[in-house]
């Protein structure tokens, strides 16, 4: 039976990975997200090691979110990853649908930030996802990805976890005093998910890079008191849960950057990934420093922290400015770091009423 269901599901695969004509790992990606979107053999181990087996290398990495319990983190090959993180996520969320907001590609590298909605089915990790069951969740994603050939070698991916503990009942962060669990498409006739690789100038790539790159490092490591020139006054950013979203450049630099600056001194940044296509980028790694002030309703540790990022961006290169914004963190991992269990508190002193 197995082998008459890969008999048939295989050559559709192949037919329309061959035919496309965007950038190669666009191709390769949309059309193993297709298949897992689609829930195809979703609880069948053999089946579905095959069937990614088409569009991940045997030594794939699969990297994703800190958790306390041996789920999640880092995955080495396809089997590891079924384990660690695909059955988890199907077992604790029912008939997940998927909104790609942004689909940035090059040839060799590629990134997505997205939503799901769905049921609570079960838990997540140790979040009590089994006592919501039926209820709705939104979950805010992003995906990193790196080929190696004709095959993804590297997946980095995040959820919002502050965002689904939020959803399980549980507000382990201070209440931000921006607008909270709020995101949308970019605000551009550019395609949903954008862009519409054929209509993108893929020598642009370079510049719209470039841009991005500065307006991070000025945010991120060089800026005081203010935010990158780069940014349109009138920017959106819409950042994770415990942050918000902020419609200007004012509220964004007033709710983010300060508060992060003046949490984290001796800060460097680790860039692993900067990614275009035409308009749309994403660039993805860790801000490091030390926790010498308050941040987020906590303290002072004064330990070496680093905070897994992955930013997306809309700009405007005609302008040479960034028009949106789009941020997740892995808070979870980061207080931890800190000496601080956000798992923990999915309890019941930190219950929503």
């Amino acid at each position: 039976m197995l082998a008459i269901l890969l008999f048939f599901i295989v050559p559709l695969v192949h037919s329309d990975w061959n035919g496309c004509h965007d950038p190669k790992a666009k191709c390769v990606i949309r059309a193993m997200d297709e298949l897992i979107s689609d829930h195809v053999q979703w609880d069948n181990k053999t089946a579905w090691v095959d069937i990614m087996g088409q569009f991940f290398t045997e030594d794939m990495i699969y990297d994703t979110n800190y958790s306390p319990d041996g789920t999640l983190g880092n995955s080495s090959g396809i089997e590891d990853w079924f384990y660690k993180e695909h059955i988890p996520w199907n077992m604790a969320f029912n008939n997940a649908t998927f909104s790609q907001m942004i689909f940035a590609s090059e040839e060799e590298t590629a990134t997505t930030t997205t939503y799901a909605k769905a049921l609570w089915k079960g838990d997540l990790s140790t979040i009590p996802g089994s006592n919501r069951v039926g209820e709705e969740v939104t979950i805010r994603i992003f995906d990193f990805y790196q080929m190696r050939g004709d095959k993804i070698y590297y997946n980095w991916m995040l959820l919002d976890m502050v965002q689904i503990m939020y959803y399980a009942g549980f507000r382990v962060l201070p209440e931000a005093p921006l607008r909270e669990d709020w995101v949308q498409v970019p605000a551009a006739m550019d395609g949903v998910p954008a862009p519409i690789s054929m209509l993108v100038d893929p020598s642009t790539n370079p510049e719209a890079i470039a841009l991005v790159t500065e307006t991070l490092m000025y945010d991120m490591l060089l800026g005081e008191e203010d935010a990158s020139p780069n940014w349109d006054p009138e920017m959106n950013w819409y950042g994770p849960m415990g942050i918000g979203y902020a419609p200007n450049k004012e509220l964004y630099t007033e709710h983010f950057l300060k508060p992060l600056r003046s949490a984290f001194s001796e800060r460097d940044l680790q860039v692993d990934m900067v990614t275009c296509e035409g308009s749309y980028c994403g660039a993805l790694g860790w801000i490091h420093g030390r926790h010498t002030g308050p941040w987020l309703g906590e303290e002072a540790t004064e330990v070496d922290v680093r905070i897994r990022f992955g930013f997306h961006y809309r700009v405007d290169l005609k302008a040479g400015v960034v028009r949106e914004g789009y941020a997740i963190l892995d808070l979870p991992d980061a207080f931890n770091q800190m000496g601080i269990d956000l798992y923990g508190r999915c309890s019941e002193p930190w219950a929503i009423q």
